[in-house]
């Protein structure tokens, strides 16, 4: 019997992996990043239980701090084998990175193909092409083989069990902070 996934639930177990990866970094010294919570108002409660809608976007998932150097990104899951819907992320997503960028910080995502059980670190700029070029007509969504040139796989190392920082450090000795 196959379990159906919910749309709330979608990603949630690469969401814990993350959490737990950066726990990690920070129990190490290595960095301090958090996720960010999206802002709940309160409608009503029922014993136990709140009814809530969502005060305003979010800015992106997570934030931080690593070698002295600001964090932001956003972490996305798709159960696509062939590609990524760039409807996946929201234009106030990108708006929010651009502006971090912009002052200084080291701006991504980190893309899962939850059924081939990949994680893919993907520069802004690599985003923001895309969507580019789907605002102008192009294809609604990127190709997996595309990642393949353009993003890097996020492997387990003995620092972490899902260490992005290693890309990180590409990015910052590239000069693209």
């Amino acid at each position: 019997m196959r379990m159906k996934v919910s749309q709330a639930n979608r990603g949630q177990a690469f969401e814990d992996l993350l959490n737990f990866t950066n726990l990690q970094y920070e129990k190490a010294g290595i960095a301090l990043i958090h996720k960010r919570s999206t802002p709940m108002k309160p409608l009503r409660r029922q014993g136990f239980h709140f009814l809530a809608t969502f005060e305003k976007k979010s800015t992106v998932d997570y934030d931080g701090v690593y070698r002295g150097q600001a964090i932001y990104f956003e972490a996305k899951s798709t159960r696509e084998e062939t590609r990524f819907p760039l409807d996946n992320i929201e234009q106030h997503q990108i708006e929010h990175l651009e502006k971090a960028e912009k002052q200084g910080a080291v701006c991504f995502f980190l893309i899962e193909f939850a059924k081939s059980h990949e994680v893919l670190f993907v520069p802004l700029s690599t985003v923001r092409y895309y969507l580019l070029h789907a605002q102008n007509g192009g294809r609604k969504s990127i190709p997996r083989e595309h990642f393949d040139y353009y993003a890097y796989a996020v492997e387990k190392t003995k620092r972490s069990a899902l260490d992005y920082l290693v890309h990180v450090d590409k990015l910052i000795g590239e000069g693209a902070a």
